[in-house]
């Protein structure tokens, strides 16, 4: 099935091209828009929404959080939304993409559908957020969670293969 968004702009797949080719990551420019847009997704989360709405729905609670609670919590809205999101859109290539269940399944493992790059994309754009929340406050949750972050932002980049 193809990929529901639109190809990414000229300018953005040129940029990252020759960086992915070299990686063996050919599929990577057909989505690097996408990896983009879910981290900035995800960071206005952090940001904005969970700061905004948390008071609103937890008034006895969240207002009373100290800073660094405050931000667990934010985080942790984040992760909630992702993994809901991821899981339901991975429930629907499950069962809509054709594409992939048309698939042997060694194909499915390893194999490539516009579809499944998104979801990929998706994955990729949070692990990106979460390197960079890592780093920025890795006094307050440790080099453990910055090695995390980095980890799975490799693992997740190796899910760009050649379709």
């Amino acid at each position: 099935m193809l990929d529901p968004f639109p190809p990414p702009p000229a300018w953005l797949r040129n940029a990252i091209e020759p960086w992915a080719v070299s990686a063996n990551l050919p599929t990577l420019p057909d989505h690097i828009h996408e990896v983009l847009f879910a981290f900035a997704f995800y960071q206005f989360i952090h940001s904005f929404l969970s700061p905004w709405l948390s008071p609103l729905l937890f008034s006895n609670n969240y207002p009373k959080f100290n800073r660094r609670t405050k931000l667990n919590w934010d985080i942790h809205v984040v992760s909630f939304v992702q993994s809901t999101a991821i899981n339901l859109a991975s429930l629907y290539v499950m069962f809509v993409d054709q594409e992939r269940k048309g698939m042997a399944a060694g194909e499915r493992v390893y194999g490539y559908t516009g579809l499944c790059g998104l979801l990929q994309a998706l994955g990729l754009g949070y692990f990106v957020y979460d390197l960079i929340v890592s780093t920025l406050y890795i006094n307050m949750f440790g080099v453990g969670m910055l090695f995390h972050a980095i980890s799975a932002v490799l693992v997740f980049s190796l899910g760009f293969p050649i379709p």
